[in-house]
């Protein structure tokens, strides 16, 4: 069925919540494919305007919201139950303003691009069968993202005013970001930052890719050697790396940049690379977002959140110290 033409007011819960976010919370069902081709068209008005969806809203503001075709009740985005339970058992830190996941590899954050569901379908699906309302678990929404093929530490706010404050701490470069890497060789220095501008879409043996490029935006990478192996086998490091600016693949381009692209990456990797870790077992990006620490939206104190690498991932490396010590 169709909705009407609604014309809806921002209250102060809703202030500095992005446009394409709010529109979620007031069209639940709709794809966010379908959000994002409304506001193209300028169906979407803000105060009588056409507005980007990344424009946040103030308090006050007018929201036109035009019909769009739902999903009958109880045949939106359907999540396995294996995926929900799944999602419950990742949980690493929960209160009542944000929620942090273990997020798996393979898992996308949205659904959308051949996927039916993602991490917050999931998650806002956990809640509800935790007796959350439908309203609240609704409000459950990324602070940030990760690739799909990236695993770690995924934060949540479960109101708006939590995603609204920890979007100003993200702006403010106030989230420190950590994350662990396996990469061909080892950086020298063994502790150091890259400093190369990104710019996103250009187009490379027909693939969108993202490249270093005088005039891109502004991007830092800080990366530190935590271990070595080298032998017949393999040449590689795992290194740790904190975001400065938050840019998309920007760990990615960065480390291949650099001379050291990351195991499994086939977007910006070495093929021979790639080829000498499948031999070894490993066949998927190895990226995994270890560690965050942030100010709690509520009482502003520090939280650092941990996710452990997932059994894959420690196993594999196990065995990497095996054929190192042989």
């Amino acid at each position: 069925m169709k909705s009407s033409v609604r014309q809806v007011q921002v209250d102060a819960e809703h202030a500095g919540v992005r446009l394409d976010k709010f529109l979620q919370k007031q069209l639940p069902g709709v794809p966010f494919s379908v959000i994002q081709r409304i506001m193209r068209s300028g169906q979407v008005r803000v105060n009588g305007g056409r507005a980007k969806g990344n424009r946040r809203l103030e308090e006050g503001e007018t929201v036109r919201i035009p019909p769009v075709r739902l999903e009958p009740k109880g045949e939106g985005k359907r999540v396995p139950q294996d995926a929900i339970s799944r999602i419950g058992a990742r949980i690493i830190y929960q209160d009542d303003w944000i929620l942090a996941i273990n997020k798996p590899a393979g898992m996308p954050v949205h659904g959308g691009s051949g996927h039916a569901w993602g991490a917050v379908d999931a998650l806002q699906a956990y809640l509800r069968q935790q007796g959350v309302s439908e309203e609240r678990a609704g409000e459950a929404e990324l602070v940030h993202r990760l690739d799909k093929d990236t695993s770690g530490v995924l934060l949540f706010g479960l109101r708006p005013r939590a995603v609204r404050r920890l979007a100003e701490s993200m702006r403010d470069n106030q989230l420190d970001k950590r994350y662990l890497a396996l990469v061909k060789g080892a950086p020298e220095p063994k502790r150091g930052e890259v400093n190369q501008p990104l710019s996103k879409g250009k187009l490379q043996g027909g693939e969108r890719m993202v490249v270093v490029e005088q005039g891109g935006q502004e991007a830092r990478t800080r990366y530190m050697v935590k271990r070595q192996w080298s032998h017949d086998e393999i040449d590689a490091s795992m290194v740790e790396l904190q975001l400065l600016t938050g840019r998309t693949h920007q760990i990615r381009v960065h480390m291949a940049w650099l001379g050291h692209p990351l195991a499994g990456d086939y977007k910006y990797g070495e093929k021979g690379f790639n080829q000498q870790m499948k031999s070894l077992g490993w066949n998927r990006l190895f990226l995994h977002a270890s560690r965050l620490t942030l100010r709690h939206p509520s009482h502003g104190h520090s939280v650092e959140l941990h996710a452990p690498l997932d059994e894959p991932l420690s196993d594999w490396l196990k065995a990497l110290d095996g054929k190192d010590r042989s």
